[in-house]
């Protein structure tokens, strides 16, 4: 009966969301355009600094020559998983805005069945918003992957899913006790885009940013696809490994902040905006 009560309070939430989606009805358009001319720029931006579209050089950093592969799959990378931090950091904001968090934290569900009505929407419209701009670069750009390797490579995406959820409920938490998320979540969003690795191997990076990158789980998540997809599983156990662990890492962290967050909220109360 919990169990049911739960999916019941789990489909209410990701209804409210698609219907206020569906109120906005230009954002399919917009989201779709967002990325495409997002990552279209960054290719050519590459391209044309280098000259070229295969470089030996990304070759020996990387294993990619063609930096057009290598790219639009850190760019998946990095849309998949910027996904969990503004599914978690705005489920809150939103509430916040509307004045109506207390309420829906006071709500008979548990707290991940919030979030994950907030955040599983946000995923299926990713996963078909990455499909389609897979079939416009294949077109576009006549795009060429392994793509039976690329299907294995999923997995491994999932697998670093677990750790970018425990940065998405750290970066939450921390909005909670805040309470004025706007320069946060903007610094928070740059950092992860610059640290992930998606359009230039994070190992041009000076030292300290490289250990910083290594330090998220964006960066070591899209290398070891990568690789993956280039090479097949033998070739990326080390990279799996090192995925698995920092997702452990981050599930732990994610969750003790959070937890402490919100009960300092309720010393103090929820402000809405």
């Amino acid at each position: 009966m919990e169990a049911t009560k739960e999916l019941r309070a789990l489909y209410g939430v990701i209804v409210k969301n698609w219907r206020i989606f569906l109120s906005y009805k230009v954002w399919f358009i917009s989201d779709i355009a967002f990325g495409l001319f997002f990552a279209g720029q960054a290719l050519l931006i590459g391209i044309g600094l280098t000259g070229e579209r295969n470089s030996k050089a990304l070759q020996n950093l990387t294993g990619y020559s063609d930096y057009v592969a290598f790219a639009i799959l850190g760019f998946m990378v990095l849309g998949f998983s910027l996904t969990f931090l503004s599914g978690f950091v705005w489920s809150i904001i939103e509430e916040l805005y509307a004045g109506t968090l207390e309420y829906s934290f006071a709500a008979p569900m548990r707290r991940i069945t919030f979030f994950l009505g907030n955040v599983l929407l946000r995923i299926i419209l990713t996963l078909l918003y990455l499909g389609i701009y897979v079939i416009l670069f294949v077109l576009l750009f006549g795009l060429s992957l392994n793509w039976v390797n690329f299907l294995k490579a999923l997995p491994v995406l999932f697998l670093g899913s677990i750790g970018m959820v425990g940065v998405g409920l750290t970066a939450a938490g921390i909005v909670l006790y805040l309470r004025d998320p706007g320069p946060f979540v903007n610094v928070l969003e740059m950092l992860v885009f610059a640290l992930s690795g998606a359009m230039y191997p994070i190992k041009i990076l000076p030292k300290g940013l490289q250990y910083l990158a290594k330090a998220l789980p964006y960066a070591p998540t899209t290398d070891a696809v990568r690789k993956v997809v280039a090479f097949g599983y033998t070739a990326a156990k080390g990279e799996i490994s090192y995925v698995l662990f920092i997702s452990a890492v981050y599930a732990l962290i994610g969750y003790l902040v959070y937890r402490w967050s919100e009960r300092q909220a309720k010393i103090v109360g929820l402000k809405s905006y």
